[in-house]
């Protein structure tokens, strides 16, 4: 639908592109279309005529099989800093693009919504749409910043916060979830500081098929801690293995594939703990710090 200017209605604006076909024109929306709405196309001649209906489609309203749930929400541990940046939300199947928004809400210890705290756009969604990253408003966590003099942070240590995904969010067939989901978090310090791999405790493997076990100083981001870790062999190439990460993102296990031989740890330093801060920088950093200071480099070897 487009607006529609002396029709006496407002119409809401779909999103899409138009292409030039021969005889034709093809209009291909961002998004599904949703059961039971009425789509319009309104077209004129000039500039200053009125608007004219051409067309109209009705999508049928049958609602498709209600399959998708959330499986889980992170982070995983029972509490969070109170500068948490982001929530993960994992569904049971791939969603739909642009359906998140608006329903996703944060809720204080009484039950009321903390406005102004979830980002709704853009949806960042895993390639799969399985895992959308909910990212909390920075300017609200990251102190100095308008937002957060003006409104404030958050969250606070030692309250509590509740995160809900209601059943509006649809599935890739444009189904709704099966019910809603929500996880409550008990709210703890904020944590400002980069995070130090030398401050890890390593267990290295005692025989060549041995586990690569290391328990972190604090929670890590989930997805960042997949992505961020190589075991590296006595030849400097990457060592193959299966990868486990405990239910609160503390504690990762690494076992190498059969002969294979664990030399050192690689850890990429874009590795972010659920504030932001990284083993490069802090990301609610103090200027006149020497210990805020961002390192330059894009790994850090953990070795025997």
């Amino acid at each position: 639908m487009i607006s529609a200017p002396g029709r006496g209605q407002d119409l809401v604006a779909t999103a899409g592109s138009w292409a030039r076909e021969p005889g034709a024109s093809r209009f291909t929306p961002r998004f599904r279309a949703v059961p039971g709405a009425i789509y319009t196309l309104l077209g004129r001649e000039g500039s200053d005529d009125e608007w004219r209906e051409l067309a109209r489609v009705v999508v049928p309203g049958a609602d498709p099989e209600r399959r998708a749930v959330v499986e889980s929400i992170d982070p995983g541990a029972p509490e969070v800093p109170a500068n948490l940046l982001r929530f993960a939300v994992t569904f049971s199947v791939p969603m739909e693009d642009g359906s998140a928004a608006g329903h996703l809400h944060l809720l204080d210890e009484s039950g009321a919504e903390l406005p102004g705290t979830v980002l709704e756009t853009p949806e960042l969604w895993s390639r799969d749409r399985r895992r959308l990253t909910v990212l909390l408003e920075p300017g609200r966590v990251k102190r100095g910043l308008q937002p957060n003099a003006q409104a404030g942070a958050p969250m606070h240590d030692g309250g509590e916060v509740t995160l809900v995904v209601d059943s509006a969010v649809r599935d890739a067939d444009g189904a709704f979830l099966v019910e809603e989901a929500r996880r409550t978090f008990r709210v703890g310090p904020a944590v400002r500081a980069r995070v130090d791999p030398a401050r890890w405790q390593v267990a290295w493997p005692e025989e060549a098929s041995g586990r690569l076990i290391i328990a972190f100083d604090r929670p890590l981001d989930r997805a960042l801690v997949q992505r961020c870790l190589r075991v590296i062999d006595a030849d400097g190439g990457r060592v193959t293995g299966a990868v486990s990460l405990d239910p609160e993102t503390t504690v990762w296990t690494f076992t190498p594939a059969p002969g294979a031989f664990v030399g050192e740890l690689h850890v990429d330093t874009r590795l972010e703990d659920l504030a932001g801060n990284s083993v490069r920088r802090v990301f609610d950093r103090d200027l006149d710090s020497p210990a805020d200071a961002t390192l330059d480099a894009p790994f850090v070897v953990l070795r025997r």
